[in-house]
Formats: structure tokens, C-alpha cells, sequence
């Protein structure tokens, strides 16, 4: 029987019997995925095995970013005019640099001048003795707030420390992080909080290596931006100049905050004095000058990173009075003038 009757190709075409493999044939299956190109053969028909078309993708929209207005008299306008909100910030600085004064005065001022709701959970100090300090020094009634559902105080130092608790909103014992986490959580969306202060991030990271303190404000941050809160980390970081290992430590959640916002408390010198000029018409006007120097402890920020918006690049003095914190948005600048004015003596020529 002859080619033709078997209704084959002719014998003498190079290519005869080459069939294009097929997913549906045992025989050739894998042929494509081995790697052979079958568009390397003459009269290959391309348009056949041409991928199928992909679903254009429409770029997100990119959205204007949200400002937060803290409150806090020359805060918003050394950062652009109000913190962003759903980010987190790190709010860092020694021992008496005014971090627990600042941010409860971020809270209130949310709940009572801007209507959105708080959490702040305590590691460090008990929620009463926060109510207490801040109603003595400031008349910032905390408790009324708790009363009308505005805010949550999540007493997280009682179980920390293995003590008991009469507050209504605790970290059950035995204290862990996934217990710590999920009771911020709870307490988020129990009061529909925009704004969170966890003070301090150095009390929940105790005995953590730095893989998982990194992991841990990871998780931490996931779940404040999933609802939509402002949130400032509460750190006591000291002067890192002194101390390479801390500086290594404490640069892990620098990375992976939004913002710093750090907070000095130096003691410096304050010279003060007075400068008297006496007139003598035989020997001359003099200038004299009684001077005397003072340490006095002076309040200081700065905002070495802020993402997604400028900010002051200098240092801006702080007091804090019955008000609570005051920030001056002019620079720091120091400068001295003095300036004597003497009377010229008569020369005896021009008599």
C-alpha cells in the first residue's frame, strides 16, 4: 500500500509526519515543558500557540494623605502640619524628657478637641497612677473619659509583673505577647480607636533578640494600621553616643517605624549678669561686666525621620507648664550681643 492510499504526506517533504505535541496525547505530553521550541520548525503556525491574552491592571490610585492634628501647641508645624494618619511613630527619649506628658496630651486632645477616640496601654505604670499624675499636674480627667466609652487605659504592667488587678480592661496572666497583642486589639475595636499609645515598647521587648523585636512591632504595626490608628511608641532611649550595644539594639525599631520623634533633657549652663558703664571725666568711661553662670535642665525635640512629608530639620525648645507641653517652632538659636557706648574725651588740640 502506497503512501498516498494511507493518506500520508509525501515522502519526500522534509518535515512529514511532525505533528505539534499535545497535552491530550500520553505520548507527547511534557514535549513543550522539556524545553524543544517548536517555533524553530519551517511552516510552524505561531498564531495557534499564542498565550492567552492578559487582564489589563489598573495602577492604584494614588491617595492624599491624611493629617492628624495633635493638638499639641508648635508640634504640628515642625511636621507639616499634623502627623499622617494609620502610621506609627516612635516617640523616643531619657527620663524626664516629658514622653508620658506628651503623649497622653496627644489622646485628650484627640478625644476632646477632635472627636476620635483612644487606647493607651501602660507597661510601666499602673493605669491609676496615670490618672492620677495627669489630673494633679494638668486637670486631665482620664476616668470621665473611660466612663463615656472614649477611652480604653489596657493595664498590661499587672500581669507583667505577676500582680492582681481591678481595672476592667487587663492582660489576663500569664503574661505573653499574643496575650498583650490581642487584648489591643479587642480594645481598638471595642471603642473604635484612632489613636494608641503603648508606653513603653521597651517593657514588652524585654529579653527579645533583635529578629524578634523586629518581627514583633512588624506584627504590632500590621494590626494598629488595619484599623486605622495613629499610634506613637513610647521608648526610653538615652544618648547612643556612649553606648555602641544600645545603639545596635535600639535601631531595630527605628527601621521600621514611620516617624521619630525624639525628645532631649540636657542640663546646661544659663549665664546671667549685668554690665555697668561708669563715667569718669579725668580717666575715661570703663565697661564693666559681672557675669555669673547656672546649670539648668532644658527640654529640647527633634524629628530625625518622618516619611511621606517634611519637617523641621533643627532642634525646638519645650516647656511644660500647667498646659501641659509647648513646643516653640522657631529654631533654637543661640546669640549674644553686647554693645558699649562711650563718650569720646575731649583732645586738648581742638580747645
Amino acid at each position: 500500500m502506497s503512501y498516498e492510499d494511507q493518506n500520508q504526506p509525501p515522502y519526500n517533504d522534509p518535515y512529514y509526519g511532525y505533528q505539534p505535541s499535545s497535552s491530550n496525547d500520553p505520548n507527547t505530553a511534557g514535549y513543550e515543558q522539556q524545553g524543544y521550541d517548536n517555533s524553530s520548525y519551517p511552516g510552524y503556525d505561531q498564531s495557534q500557540q499564542q498565550p492567552p491574552a492578559q487582564p489589563q491592571r489598573t495602577a492604584p490610585q494614588l491617595q492624599q494623605l491624611q493629617r492628624v492634628q495633635s493638638g499639641i501647641p508648635g508640634f504640628d508645624q515642625i511636621v507639616g502640619g499634623g502627623l499622617i494618619r494609620d502610621r506609627v511613630y516612635l516617640l523616643a527619649g531619657p527620663a524626664g524628657a516629658g514622653k508620658t506628658i506628651f503623649s497622653t496630651q496627644f489622646l485628650y486632645n484627640g478625644i476632646t478637641k477632635f472627636g476620635e477616640n483612644g487606647v493607651y496601654v501602660v507597661l510601666e505604670e499602673t493605669p491609676q497612677q496615670l490618672r492620677e499624675n495627669m489630673f494633679n499636674s494638668f486637670q486631665w480627667d482620664l476616668r470621665q473619659y473611660e466612663d463615656s466609652g472614649n477611652l480604653i487605659i489596657l493595664d498590661a504592667i499587672s500581669s507583667r509583673l505577676g500582680l492582681s488587678s481591678q481595672e476592667n480592661y487587663v492582660v489576663p496572666r500569664p503574661f505573653t505577647l499574643e496575650a498583650l497583642l490581642y487584648e489591643i486589639q479587642t480594645a481598638i475595636q471595642r471603642v473604635q480607636a484612632q489613636r494608641v499609645i503603648i508606653d513603653s515598647l521597651d517593657a514588652m521587648s524585654l529579653e527579645l533578640t533583635q529578629v524578634d523585636l523586629r518581627s514583633l512591632i512588624q506584627r504590632l504595626t500590621m494590626i494598629l494600621k488595619s484599623f486605622g490608628c495613629t499610634t506613637l511608641l513610647v521608648s526610653g532611649q538615652a544618648d547612643r553616643s556612649s553606648d555602641p550595644a544600645h545603639m545596635s539594639r535600639k535601631a531595630v525599631e527605628e527601621y521600621v517605624v514611620d516617624g521619630m520623634i525624639r525628645l532631649h533633657h540636657t542640663l546646661e549652663e544659663s549665664t546671667s549678669g549685668e554690665t555697668m558703664l561708669e563715667e569718669n571725666s579725668v580717666q575715661g568711661n570703663t565697661l564693666e561686666e559681672d557675669s555669673f553662670a547656672m546649670k539648668v535642665r532644658a527640654r529640647k525635640i527633634e524629628i530625625p525621620k518622618m516619611r511621606g512629608t517634611s519637617h523641621s530639620q533643627y532642634l525646638h525648645p519645650i516647656t511644660i507648664n500647667e498646659n501641659g507641653v509647648e513646643i516653640k517652632s522657631e529654631p533654637e538659636v543661640s546669640r549674644r550681643l553686647r554693645r558699649a557706648v562711650f563718650k569720646a574725651k575731649p583732645v586738648k588740640g581742638d580747645m
